[in-house]
Protein backbone atom coordinates (compact mmCIF):
# COMPACT_ATOMS: atom_id res chain seq x y z
CA UNK A 1 0.00 0.00 0.00
CA UNK A 2 1.47 3.41 -1.13
CA UNK A 3 2.15 5.56 2.38
CA UNK A 4 -0.09 8.77 2.63
CA UNK A 5 2.65 10.71 3.27
CA UNK A 6 3.97 9.75 -0.50
CA UNK A 7 0.55 10.53 -2.22
CA UNK A 8 0.54 14.00 -0.48
CA UNK A 9 3.88 15.07 -1.82
CA UNK A 10 3.74 13.74 -5.61
CA UNK A 11 4.07 17.22 -6.61
CA UNK A 12 6.97 18.28 -4.95
CA UNK A 13 9.45 14.83 -4.94
CA UNK A 14 13.10 15.27 -6.64
CA UNK A 15 14.75 12.52 -7.65
CA UNK A 16 18.74 11.81 -7.68
CA UNK A 17 19.81 8.56 -9.02
CA UNK A 18 23.12 6.97 -7.89
CA UNK A 19 25.09 4.13 -9.66
CA UNK A 20 27.26 2.27 -6.29
CA UNK A 21 29.38 -0.75 -6.44
CA UNK A 22 28.06 -4.26 -6.62
CA UNK A 23 26.49 -4.59 -2.63
CA UNK A 24 27.00 -6.41 0.34
CA UNK A 25 24.41 -9.54 -0.03
CA UNK A 26 23.08 -10.94 2.74
CA UNK A 27 21.24 -14.34 1.93
CA UNK A 28 20.14 -15.44 4.79
CA UNK A 29 18.16 -12.90 5.09
CA UNK A 30 17.46 -11.83 1.38
CA UNK A 31 19.11 -8.34 1.99
CA UNK A 32 21.83 -6.09 0.56
CA UNK A 33 23.61 -3.84 2.26
CA UNK A 34 24.13 -0.86 -0.41
CA UNK A 35 24.46 3.44 -1.41
CA UNK A 36 21.14 4.61 -1.81
CA UNK A 37 22.84 8.38 -2.21
CA UNK A 38 26.34 9.80 -2.86
CA UNK A 39 28.17 12.92 -2.44
CA UNK A 40 28.69 13.02 -6.16
CA UNK A 41 26.92 15.68 -8.92
CA UNK A 42 24.17 13.76 -11.03
CA UNK A 43 22.86 14.59 -14.17
CA UNK A 44 20.71 17.37 -13.01
CA UNK A 45 23.66 19.00 -11.56
CA UNK A 46 21.99 18.09 -8.14
CA UNK A 47 24.05 17.14 -4.95
CA UNK A 48 22.71 16.14 -1.74
CA UNK A 49 24.47 16.31 1.44
CA UNK A 50 24.32 12.93 3.29
CA UNK A 51 24.68 14.34 6.77
CA UNK A 52 21.25 16.14 5.91
CA UNK A 53 19.02 13.53 5.64
CA UNK A 54 15.47 14.12 7.38
CA UNK A 55 13.67 10.44 7.20
CA UNK A 56 11.57 10.49 10.09
CA UNK A 57 8.65 10.00 7.82
CA UNK A 58 10.16 7.77 5.89
CA UNK A 59 10.84 5.41 8.96
CA UNK A 60 7.24 4.61 9.90
CA UNK A 61 6.80 3.60 6.08
CA UNK A 62 10.17 2.60 4.95
CA UNK A 63 9.07 1.08 2.04
CA UNK A 64 11.18 0.79 -1.28
CA UNK A 65 10.05 0.90 -4.64
CA UNK A 66 10.99 -0.45 -8.32
CA UNK A 67 11.55 2.63 -10.62
CA UNK A 68 9.02 4.68 -8.35
CA UNK A 69 6.01 3.19 -9.81
CA UNK A 70 4.16 4.36 -7.15
CA UNK A 71 3.80 7.28 -8.91
CA UNK A 72 2.36 6.08 -12.39
CA UNK A 73 0.92 2.69 -10.53
CA UNK A 74 -2.22 3.59 -7.77
CA UNK A 75 -2.09 -0.39 -7.10
CA UNK A 76 1.71 -0.54 -6.75
CA UNK A 77 3.43 -2.43 -4.49
CA UNK A 78 6.59 -2.04 -2.80
CA UNK A 79 9.36 -4.78 -3.56
CA UNK A 80 11.24 -4.55 -0.07
CA UNK A 81 11.99 -2.75 2.81
CA UNK A 82 14.21 -0.36 4.13
CA UNK A 83 15.82 -2.13 7.45
CA UNK A 84 18.16 1.10 8.30
CA UNK A 85 20.05 4.02 6.50
CA UNK A 86 23.40 5.47 8.18
CA UNK A 87 24.67 9.06 6.96
CA UNK A 88 28.48 7.87 6.05
CA UNK A 89 30.75 11.15 3.84
CA UNK A 90 30.39 9.32 1.13
CA UNK A 91 26.77 8.92 1.36
CA UNK A 92 23.67 7.15 2.73
CA UNK A 93 24.09 3.44 2.72
CA UNK A 94 21.27 1.33 3.85
CA UNK A 95 20.27 -2.15 4.18
CA UNK A 96 17.54 -3.14 2.13
CA UNK A 97 15.68 -6.62 3.07
CA UNK A 98 13.58 -8.14 -0.28
CA UNK A 99 9.84 -9.40 -0.63
CA UNK A 100 8.93 -12.36 -1.41
CA UNK A 101 6.86 -11.91 -4.42
CA UNK A 102 8.31 -13.16 -7.84
CA UNK A 103 8.97 -9.39 -8.88
CA UNK A 104 10.63 -8.65 -6.03
CA UNK A 105 12.92 -11.98 -6.19
CA UNK A 106 13.82 -11.11 -9.47
CA UNK A 107 14.84 -7.78 -8.29
CA UNK A 108 17.14 -8.94 -5.49
CA UNK A 109 19.05 -11.77 -7.75
CA UNK A 110 19.77 -8.81 -10.47
CA UNK A 111 21.15 -6.64 -7.78
CA UNK A 112 22.66 -9.23 -5.80
CA UNK A 113 24.36 -10.73 -9.09
CA UNK A 114 25.86 -7.45 -10.13
CA UNK A 115 23.54 -7.40 -13.05
CA UNK A 116 21.94 -3.94 -11.45
CA UNK A 117 23.90 -1.40 -9.55
CA UNK A 118 21.93 2.04 -9.68
CA UNK A 119 19.09 3.38 -6.85
CA UNK A 120 17.21 6.28 -6.81
CA UNK A 121 16.27 8.52 -3.88
CA UNK A 122 12.84 10.10 -3.77
CA UNK A 123 13.10 13.42 -1.78
CA UNK A 124 11.97 17.24 -1.28
CA UNK A 125 12.85 19.97 0.45
CA UNK A 126 12.59 20.96 4.32
CA UNK A 127 9.92 23.76 4.90
CA UNK A 128 8.85 25.71 8.10
CA UNK A 129 5.42 25.28 9.88
CA UNK A 130 3.97 28.02 7.37
CA UNK A 131 5.13 26.07 4.14
CA UNK A 132 8.39 27.76 3.67
CA UNK A 133 11.40 26.54 2.69
CA UNK A 134 13.95 26.66 5.85
CA UNK A 135 16.97 28.83 5.39
CA UNK A 136 19.98 27.66 4.02
CA UNK A 137 18.63 24.47 3.80
CA UNK A 138 19.18 25.08 -0.11
CA UNK A 139 21.92 26.89 -2.45
CA UNK A 140 22.37 27.42 -5.83
CA UNK A 141 26.28 28.11 -7.41
CA UNK A 142 25.08 30.00 -10.72
CA UNK A 143 28.81 29.58 -12.02
CA UNK A 144 28.45 26.24 -11.95
CA UNK A 145 24.96 25.52 -12.07
CA UNK A 146 25.02 23.66 -9.22
CA UNK A 147 21.99 22.64 -6.36
CA UNK A 148 23.27 21.72 -3.57
CA UNK A 149 20.20 20.18 -0.98
CA UNK A 150 22.29 20.81 2.72
CA UNK A 151 18.94 19.01 4.50
CA UNK A 152 16.04 17.40 2.62
CA UNK A 153 13.44 15.03 3.36
CA UNK A 154 13.93 11.37 2.25
CA UNK A 155 10.59 10.44 0.89
CA UNK A 156 11.15 6.77 -0.19
CA UNK A 157 14.18 5.27 -2.68
CA UNK A 158 13.87 2.96 -5.46
CA UNK A 159 15.82 0.26 -7.18
CA UNK A 160 16.48 2.11 -10.84
CA UNK A 161 15.74 0.02 -14.60
CA UNK A 162 18.58 -2.36 -15.58
CA UNK A 163 21.11 0.01 -17.55
CA UNK A 164 21.20 -0.43 -20.80
CA UNK A 165 24.80 -0.18 -22.15
CA UNK A 166 25.66 -0.91 -25.64
CA UNK A 167 28.97 -2.32 -24.45
CA UNK A 168 27.32 -4.48 -22.33
CA UNK A 169 26.87 -7.48 -24.61
CA UNK A 170 27.66 -10.63 -22.34
CA UNK A 171 25.51 -9.18 -19.97
CA UNK A 172 23.00 -9.28 -22.45
CA UNK A 173 23.54 -12.93 -23.21
CA UNK A 174 23.45 -13.74 -19.18
CA UNK A 175 19.89 -11.55 -18.77
CA UNK A 176 18.60 -13.96 -21.29
CA UNK A 177 19.44 -17.18 -19.58
CA UNK A 178 18.46 -16.31 -15.83
CA UNK A 179 15.41 -17.67 -15.05
CA UNK A 180 12.95 -15.31 -14.00
CA UNK A 181 9.85 -15.84 -12.31
CA UNK A 182 7.68 -12.98 -12.79
CA UNK A 183 6.47 -11.85 -16.62
CA UNK A 184 7.00 -8.17 -15.54
CA UNK A 185 10.62 -8.95 -15.65
CA UNK A 186 10.77 -11.09 -18.36
CA UNK A 187 9.32 -8.37 -20.77
CA UNK A 188 11.34 -5.42 -18.60
CA UNK A 189 14.62 -7.60 -19.88
CA UNK A 190 13.39 -7.94 -23.17
CA UNK A 191 13.67 -4.41 -23.77
CA UNK A 192 16.61 -3.77 -22.30
CA UNK A 193 18.34 -6.89 -24.44
CA UNK A 194 16.57 -4.83 -27.34
CA UNK A 195 18.05 -1.62 -26.63
CA UNK A 196 21.24 -2.71 -25.91
CA UNK A 197 21.25 -3.98 -29.60
CA UNK A 198 19.79 -0.95 -31.33
CA UNK A 199 22.65 1.16 -29.48
CA UNK A 200 25.25 -1.48 -30.84
CA UNK A 201 23.83 -0.65 -34.25
CA UNK A 202 23.41 2.67 -33.73
CA UNK A 203 27.22 3.49 -32.80
CA UNK A 204 27.87 1.91 -36.32
CA UNK A 205 25.66 4.84 -37.93
CA UNK A 206 27.71 7.51 -35.71
CA UNK A 207 28.73 9.91 -38.53
CA UNK A 208 24.50 10.49 -39.72
CA UNK A 209 24.01 10.55 -35.66
CA UNK A 210 27.05 13.46 -35.51
CA UNK A 211 25.29 14.89 -38.35
CA UNK A 212 21.71 15.10 -36.65
CA UNK A 213 23.25 16.23 -33.37
CA UNK A 214 25.04 19.41 -35.46
CA UNK A 215 21.35 20.08 -36.90
CA UNK A 216 19.91 19.85 -33.67
CA UNK A 217 22.23 22.59 -32.62
CA UNK A 218 21.69 24.68 -35.29
CA UNK A 219 17.90 24.19 -35.19
CA UNK A 220 18.35 25.34 -31.31
CA UNK A 221 20.69 28.50 -32.17
CA UNK A 222 17.69 29.47 -35.07
CA UNK A 223 14.77 29.35 -32.40
CA UNK A 224 16.93 31.42 -29.70
CA UNK A 225 17.57 33.80 -32.11
CA UNK A 226 15.02 36.90 -31.97
CA UNK A 227 14.76 38.00 -35.86
CA UNK A 228 14.72 33.97 -37.44
CA UNK A 229 12.84 32.92 -40.28
CA UNK A 230 9.95 30.50 -39.02
CA UNK A 231 9.77 28.81 -42.98
CA UNK A 232 13.47 28.17 -42.18
CA UNK A 233 13.12 26.62 -38.95
CA UNK A 234 9.91 24.74 -39.88
CA UNK A 235 12.01 23.41 -43.00
CA UNK A 236 14.74 22.32 -40.67
CA UNK A 237 12.82 20.55 -37.95
CA UNK A 238 10.94 18.47 -40.59
CA UNK A 239 14.44 17.32 -42.49
CA UNK A 240 15.34 16.78 -38.95
CA UNK A 241 12.23 14.40 -38.43
CA UNK A 242 12.64 12.70 -41.73
CA UNK A 243 16.59 11.59 -41.01
CA UNK A 244 15.73 10.57 -37.72
CA UNK A 245 13.50 8.31 -39.48
CA UNK A 246 15.86 7.05 -42.13
CA UNK A 247 18.10 5.90 -39.11
CA UNK A 248 15.07 3.90 -37.53
CA UNK A 249 14.12 2.03 -40.41
CA UNK A 250 17.66 1.07 -41.17
CA UNK A 251 17.56 -0.25 -37.45
CA UNK A 252 17.02 -4.29 -37.67
CA UNK A 253 16.46 -6.30 -35.21
CA UNK A 254 17.20 -9.84 -35.42
CA UNK A 255 16.64 -11.21 -31.54
CA UNK A 256 14.97 -14.36 -30.45
CA UNK A 257 12.85 -12.47 -28.35
CA UNK A 258 9.78 -9.80 -29.57
CA UNK A 259 10.08 -7.32 -31.90
CA UNK A 260 10.05 -3.75 -30.68
CA UNK A 261 7.82 -1.29 -32.00
CA UNK A 262 8.75 1.34 -34.67
CA UNK A 263 7.87 4.02 -31.62
CA UNK A 264 10.04 2.80 -29.48
CA UNK A 265 13.03 2.63 -31.73
CA UNK A 266 12.31 6.09 -33.15
CA UNK A 267 12.27 7.22 -28.68
CA UNK A 268 15.56 5.18 -28.36
CA UNK A 269 17.29 6.50 -31.47
CA UNK A 270 16.04 10.84 -30.27
CA UNK A 271 17.38 9.88 -26.90
CA UNK A 272 20.74 9.14 -28.44
CA UNK A 273 20.42 12.26 -30.38
CA UNK A 274 20.39 13.84 -27.41
CA UNK A 275 23.43 13.19 -26.17
CA UNK A 276 21.57 10.28 -23.75
CA UNK A 277 23.84 7.54 -24.70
Amino acid sequence: MIPQYLIEAKDEIKWIETKSEKPEALKSERAIVHFISTIDLDRQRDIVIPKGMVDKDFDKSPSVWYNHNYTWNPNALPIAKSQWRRKKEEGILAKTEFAKTEFADDVYRLHEGGFMNTWSIGFRTVKDRVGIVEKDSVTFDEKRNITTYHKWELLEYSSAPIAANPNASDMAKDLLTMNFKSDVMVDIVKNVVLEIEIKSQLEQMQADIDGLQQIKELLKQLIEKTDSNEKEILQLTEFLNEQENKITKNISIELPVNKMTDDRIKTIVSRIVDGGR
